[in-house]
């Protein structure tokens, strides 16, 4: 006869009760939010998912830096905020060094908001944010994790794309990926979900709003980056260049038809950048001043040569010695 202990993960998984899914969850958090070891984190959260009937979609959730959330589990991207008050721990480390009181942000493919919150909290109440998401159901969250905000920037959130021209498009929702693998490109082979968006070009949008000069920006928009820097150019008019959080994935831009090379080739022809990758796993920005054809690419810090000193020193604070 199966003893208790065994039996429970069945009950769990059988329970269709949301306060009781709520409790349970909450109850495996405590630890895995609290606890200094490290080690089985992950694999403790990831088991506790699976383990209940239904994920909530929205559960209240704390960054350790005080930031508030709304998080919907069944997205594939908000686990690690509820469990354990991070995201992208490195990376956003290094962005949240690079922000300062007063700049003036972009958050474009900005999910849930993560990035944005940072950057709210960062350029405070002298700041401004701008965040951009077409996924309507991941817009309303965005919204919301926005409102949760005190003693922050203002967020101007808008549900839209950015890319080369004034348009309507489709975007594309794959089965069994994260949310924020939405992408304007269709994938031949997996099934998905389609809707229209709106998308407007980055230059648009600066004049209509008034917007001064951006002092950072992070762009994670599924291989149509390309398509968001062509609708850009006002960035590099300005006396002092924007840093670039940019993804540069080679599974995302050949659906594009282009590599991960060109948009360091975008980028340092229109002005002196310096570019450096990320190695989430070392723990470490590696100086790069090109993709080979078969590099996976990565996510890039694009730091240009009229960035201050204090820059440089948070840059070089991460970069690899050998």
């Amino acid at each position: 006869m199966p003893s208790e202990t065994t039996q429970l993960p069945e009950k769990i998984s059988a329970c269709n009760d949301r306060s009781l899914t709520s409790t349970f969850l909450k109850a495996v958090r405590l630890y895995t939010y609290n606890t200094p070891i490290s080690k089985g984190k992950y694999r403790l959260y990831q088991l506790a998912l699976r383990l209940v009937a239904e994920k909530p979609t929205a559960i209240p959730a704390r960054a350790r830096d005080g930031r508030r959330f709304v998080a919907d589990l069944t997205t594939g991207m908000e686990e690690s905020v509820f469990f354990l008050g991070v995201y992208e721990r490195f990376i956003s480390d290094i962005a949240e060094r690079l922000i300062r009181e007063g700049d003036v942000c972009l958050d474009v493919g900005a999910n849930f908001g993560w990035y944005s919150t940072m950057m709210a909290a960062r350029a405070g109440s002298r700041g401004e944010v701008h965040s951009f998401e077409p996924v309507p159901r991941t817009y309303s969250l965005l919204e919301k994790n926005c409102s949760l905000l005190t003693d922050a920037a203002p967020v101007v959130t808008n549900n839209l794309a950015l890319g080369d021209r004034d348009d309507v498009l489709t975007i594309n929702l794959f089965d069994d990926l994260p949310s924020g693998h939405a992408s304007l490109a269709s994938s031949a082979g997996e099934s998905s979900s389609s809707f229209e968006c709106k998308m407007t070009t980055l230059d648009n949008y600066l004049e209509e709003r008034g917007v001064g000069s951006v002092s950072f920006l992070k762009v994670d928009i599924e291989g149509a980056e390309m398509m968001f820097l062509k609708g850009a150019e006002r960035l590099f008019s300005q006396s002092d260049k924007p840093i670039f959080l940019m993804e540069m994935a080679l599974a995302q831009t050949r659906r594009f038809g282009y590599q991960p090379q060109e948009l360091l080739k975008f980028i340092v022809e229109r002005g002196p950048y310096t570019f450096y990758r990320v190695d989430e796993t070392a723990e470490r920005l590696r100086p790069i001043d090109h993709f080979d054809d078969d590099d996976i690419g990565a996510n890039v810090f694009c730091i240009p040569d009229s960035a201050g000193e204090w820059a440089k020193a948070v840059i070089s604070d991460y970069v690899e010695r050998i």
